[in-house]
Parts: structure tokens; C-alpha cells; sequence
């Protein structure tokens, strides 16, 4: 299973000297079975360098998983080259809970705010619900509801006996949150490594309660609690430079020395084999 990261950035895209490291693209995740199986994840603005890595690699047969439709999840869509064309096949997946996949990827591609409205793609697309399981391939992928404004779901990849999860947008100690925090530590019992949100520091966090974004350090009691050692960051703040990041990695590689923790990065690909 190959993973990389074409976006890991929040809120809003970010593009300066400061941030070359980590890179500025709003969230978008790529995975492919060993079999060649598509799997794209949320639509940010990294998601029109992924399109052209598409092509070039002859890859028609899509599906696209959205965690949810916020603005920083889905601004990229209109930008994915293989959805203007004929020969690519699209199976889109998303909750219908707040609303569905069509309905919010068509709000933002309708006259005048975009030019191309989704209904008149030359493309073959299909929009499917996203449950609590789903197979593609031999990848079986799970759900769990995250903690987050207008519900977002964290998803778990399994193909043989290696696995891992992806939880962005997600505020594991919300009180007034979908799920318990014990929930999501059963969640990634098991997996190889996980990836998840870390967008605030612990002083910001206390006055962005609510906000549905989790801290660097509630990231790492996750890790200790549910004894995954390979930790990833993301959803990094739009504020947060690679000199900010660098070094709060740095700080929790000291004080977690047995644990492997990096910050997710545009253009970072990981195979699990």
C-alpha cells in the first residue's frame, strides 16, 4: 500500500518562504493497493497536483472519499484535471449525514462562482454513501465519526496485515463531542501508524474549544493510550511556519524518544509492505 500526502495544511492554503517545508495545500491524502487501486481523500488544493500524477500514470478508475464538505476539503475538486475527461470513471463517497457529496460539490462549481458546473463534466461520475465500511480492491476501509462542526469521519485503511488511520479535523477531548475519546483509542488499536490532526499548540487550544482541532500533545496520548508508536501531525495551522513546526517536533521527539513522530508534509510518501 502506498500513501502520500498531497495536502496537509488547514483552514486555508498558505503559499510563502516560511512554509516550503510542510508545503501550503489544504488537505488531500492519496492511497493505492498494491493491485493499483485509486483512493483519493478530501479534495483541498493539493488535489491538482494529484490529478496530473493521474494522468501521467494512466490511472482512470477513481474513488474519492470525503471525510467532510468544509471549504479546506473540497475547494480543490474543480481543480482535478480527470474530472474533465471522458475516459475517467469517478465512484465519489461521502456522508449524507449534514449533507451529500453531489449536493455540496455542486454549491461551489454553480454560476458565478465557478465557470464549470459538476452536472456538465464530460466525466463518469457516481456518488455513493460512505457507511461504516467499505472495500475497494483489497483495501477494506473503516469509519468513525470525528469530533468536529458539521461532523467529519476518520477512516481507517486495512490491506493484509498492514494498516493505518487518518483522522483530520478531529477534537479528541470535546465534551460535547459525536465520540468518545476512548473510542477513537480503540480505533487505531493495531494500526502500523496514524495521522492526525494536531492543528493547535496546548495555549491556543484553550481558547479555540469547540472548534472541532486537536494539539500536539492530545495527538500523543492518543499514541501512548492506544500503543501505536509511528505518530504523524497534520492539518497544521495556517499560521504555523516550518520553524514553528520543526521545532515542536523536535520537543516531543525528546520527551517521546521510543516513539517515531514526524509532521506530514506535501509530496511525503510512505509504503507499508
Amino acid at each position: 500500500m502506498i500513501i502520500k500526502l498531497y495536502g496537509t495544511r488547514g483552514s486555508i492554503a498558505v503559499a510563502n518562504k516560511e512554509t516550503k517545508k510542510y508545503g501550503g495545500n489544504t488537505t488531500c491524502l492519496y492511497v493505492e493497493s498494491n493491485s493499483g487501486d485509486v483512493i483519493v481523500v478530501d479534495a483541498g488544493t493539493g488535489i491538482r497536483l494529484l490529478g496530473v500524477h493521474l494522468i501521467q500514470e494512466k490511472k482512470s478508475k477513481i474513488n474519492m472519499l470525503f471525510t467532510h464538505y468544509h471549504w479546506d476539503h473540497i475547494q480543490g475538486f474543480p481543480f482535478f484535471t480527470p474530472i474533465f475527461l471522458p475516459s475517467s470513471v469517478v465512484d465519489i463517497y461521502g456522508s449524507s449525514k449534514m449533507t451529500d457529496p453531489k449536493k455540496a460539490l455542486s454549491y461551489q462549481m454553480t454560476r458565478p462562482y465557478f465557470p464549470a458546473i459538476l452536472s456538465e463534466l464530460p466525466s463518469k461520475i457516481t456518488f455513493k454513501t460512505l457507511k461504516n465500511k467499505l472495500t475497494i480492491g483489497d483495501i477494506d476501509i473503516q469509519t468513525i465519526i470525528n469530533n468536529h462542526p458539521d461532523q467529519a469521519l476518520g477512516l481507517k485503511f486495512t490491506e493484509g496485515k498492514n494498516s493505518f488511520a487518518f483522522l483530520t479535523d478531529n477534537e479528541l477531548f470535546d465534551k460535547n463531542g459525536n465520540t468518545p475519546y476512548e473510542k477513537f483509542v480503540d480505533f487505531i488499536k493495531g494500526v502500523n501508524f496514524f495521522i492526525h490532526d494536531a492543528q493547535y499548540k496546548d495555549d491556543i487550544y484553550k481558547k479555540r474549544l469547540g472548534w472541532g482541532h486537536s494539539t500536539y500533545s492530545q495527538a500523543m496520548k492518543l499514541a501512548e493510550d492506544a500503543g501505536v508508536r509511528n505518530v504523524m501531525f497534520t492539518h497544521h495551522d495556517h499560521g504555523s511556519t516550518d520553524k514553528c513546526i520543526d521545532g515542536i517536533v523536535k520537543g516531543y521527539r525528546g520527551k517521546y524518544p521510543k516513539y517515531n513522530i514526524q509532521a506530514a508534509a506535501d509530496g511525503k510518501t510512505i509504503i507499508l509492505k
